[in-house]
């Protein structure tokens, strides 16, 4: 491009759990190129950092042989700076300090990737901070600067809670205690982490293998009862992905729980390593769909779409907390290939019993959940509330409108899928995902090549980004709540001129 720059990449340390950083290492550690990467490692990533690569930079910080050599060296200086010639004594003691150090180089991983090692240095000495970059930045090739930082350092409380602060949630400004959330159902996470536990002590392979995410995902439940059991594997689904099929081919049953959006980075492993091999893994699916306050980047509306392109693979959504254990037990008792279950960053509605008074899904079945005609709305998991409601709405003008529980996505109810073909001219399906190659789509192709005259219409998100903001209001933007839908079907009724009684 003809231009220079001043290069500078910052890199938390729960990211070097991951093997994307140390591409971009070796990449560039050999290149000369001028850049500097500033590691700041504050020990978290949203939980505790874990592994070899953590192990090792606290190596770095509390090396007995760095920590030795800077006691006896500042004795030393002490003892000697008083006295006449003392400070070349100190000059000299200093400089065998420093080659002593580069000689058992704590940077020693980072100078073989081809950066030259400063640090490491305290993050909040703003001064030494100033010094250290003044002096790095005159350099030439690739440097890494090795900063400690302390997450959540500021805070007004002596102990704040680093994990649960990672998230934005109203908090008492006094104490620093979040404030407790409005009594209703437990959410799915809780769901799914108390009901993987319980059902462990039934299943004695059951195994549960996380990313980094015990408490997003409620393994965290499964680690106290079960911590011989459970794997954190730090940020690294495609690992996550590959060390459980190893587990599976063993007899093992692994399940692999990650937020929807961080499993499209093991999309490679899950077909090459799982569905290829048939292996029954497990996958549990959380924030799928629209995610509220996390955010565009954690969206989980794409994972309908990529999974359903799968083979081997059961793709499933429960329609509330018993399900979900039900669809659990299934997966459990399912050996034929790998088995998946979504569900959202909500409340899961219904009462949740016990794991042990849920008997299982029989597989590959769906639910009417209210008989109509003409008219049949499939929904998708937590979809299912919003579609009866839509269709208590319709009801209230006339409309009679079928509520199908599509909670196997994959393989489909076909003896189910023909009684409606047979009774409705107009399918509407329901899901909390990408319209884009979606269940509706492909239940449209399926549909097509069946009875070609019975229309089918996918309702979903559009194929866009989405801003912050509460999941009602996203739902509610899209048309997924039960005024949205029996809007889109009363529209639909007038182009079809469908009947009301």
């Amino acid at each position: 491009m003809g231009e220079q720059f001043k290069v500078v990449a910052v890199v938390g340390d729960g990211a070097l759990t991951c093997g994307l950083p140390y591409e971009a290492m070796n990449n560039a550690g050999h290149s000369g190129r001028d850049i500097i990467m500033v590691l700041n490692d504050n020990g978290m990533s949203i939980a505790p950092n874990v592994g070899a690569i953590n192990t090792y930079l606290g190596s770095i910080i509390a090396s007995p042989v760095t920590v030795r050599i800077r006691e006896r060296v500042k004795g030393l200086i002490e003892s000697v700076s008083h006295i006449v010639g003392g400070q070349k004594l100190v000059d000299f003691a200093k400089t065998m300090e420093e080659s002593i150090k580069n000689f058992w180089s704590p940077g020693m991983l980072f100078e073989e990737l081809g950066f030259r090692y400063f640090g490491p240095i305290d993050g909040h000495n703003i001064a030494q901070m100033v010094q250290t970059f003044d002096i790095v930045k005159t350099l030439k090739g690739p440097r890494v600067v090795h900063v400690i930082t302390e997450k959540g350092k500021g805070f007004p409380l002596p102990q704040p809670d680093t994990e649960k602060y990672h998230a934005r949630a109203p908090y008492d400004p006094v104490t620093g205690e979040l404030r407790p959330v409005k009594a209703g159902p437990p959410q799915w996470t809780t769901v799914f982490g108390e009901a993987l536990t319980q059902l462990a002590g039934e299943y004695p392979k059951l195994v549960a293998i996380t990313a980094a995410m015990p408490s997003g995902t409620g393994t965290g439940i499964f680690q106290k009862k079960w911590p011989d059991r459970f794997f954190d594997v730090g940020i690294a689904e495609a690992h996550a992905t590959t060390f459980a099929a190893g587990l599976a081919t063993q007899g093992i049953r692994p399940v692999v729980a990650i937020y929807s959006t961080f499993l499209q980075r093991a999309y490679d492993s899950i077909i090459h390593d799982v569905a290829i091999q048939q292996l029954p893994v497990i996958f549990c699916l959380d924030r799928a769909g629209m995610v509220g306050e996390d955010g565009q980047t954690h969206m989980g509306l794409y994972d309908i779409a990529y999974l359903l392109a799968v083979p081997n693979l059961t793709v499933t959504a429960p329609k509330d907390g018993a399900e979900l254990i039900g669809l659990l037990r299934c997966a459990l008792e399912h050996t034929g290939g790998p088995f998946s279950l979504r569900y959202p960053r909500d409340k899961a509605p219904g009462e949740t019993p016990p794991a042990a008074e849920v008997a299982p899904i029989r597989y590959g079945t769906w639910e009417v959940l209210r008989k109509g005609r003409e008219c049949a709305l499939l929904a998708v998991g937590a979809m299912c509330q919003p579609a009866l409601a839509a269709a208590e709405e319709l009801a209230t003008e006339g409309f009679d409108v079928t509520v199908v529980n599509c909670r196997f996505l994959k393989p489909v109810d076909r003896e189910l899928l023909d009684a409606l073909l047979r009774d409705h001219r107009v399918l509407v399906t329901v899901e909390d995902g990408t319209v884009t190659n979606g269940f509706g789509a492909c239940l449209a192709g399926l549909v097509q090549t069946v009875v070609p005259e019975t229309r089918v219409v996918p309702l979903g998100a559009p194929d866009r980004t989405y801003e912050h903001a509460p999941r009602a209001q996203q739902l509610a933007d899209v048309g997924l709540t039960g005024a949205g839908i029996a809007a889109r079907v009363r529209a639909l009724a007038a182009e079809q001129s469908l009947t009301h009684s």
